[in-house]
């Protein structure tokens, strides 16, 4: 790993620790309740297994910049294509998770996303 890889590693941790972490036990609860939660990740090329991602925690961004940024449907897509599904709740706003597990989610997902979004940390 080069010296940049591993100061974008190391902000991009510092970055997700930021987000709200949502077991995803409460959102199959809202979604049972008849809540209304809806998933608006755009269509990518990928058969879905069930509603919710695979992986049991999903996100919200604390961050209302990373929300806002979130809000534009191009953002939408580039998260989607770093491997996120997205939903949308009253309550929670954006709601996100990864449908998959086994392998290094900073290398697939994560440090994607921080490059999406367009952050530099890593350059301070």
């Amino acid at each position: 790993m080069t010296d940049k890889e591993a100061k974008i590693r190391s902000a991009t941790e510092k970055w997700i620790q930021e987000f709200n972490s949502i077991p995803q036990d409460i959102i199959k609860k809202l979604f049972e309740s008849g809540d209304d939660i809806i998933e608006v990740t755009p269509p990518v090329d990928t058969e879905r297994d069930s509603f919710l991602p695979m992986w049991g925690t999903m996100w919200s961004f604390e961050s209302p910049l990373d929300n806002d940024w979130l809000e534009d449907k191009k953002n939408l897509k580039a998260m989607a294509d770093c491997g996120f599904r997205i939903y949308e709740q009253e309550d929670y706003g954006y709601i996100f998770g990864i449908d998959g597990a086994g392998y290094d989610f900073y290398e697939a997902h994560w440090i994607p996303l921080y490059k999406a979004r367009g952050l530099r940390w890593h350059c301070n």
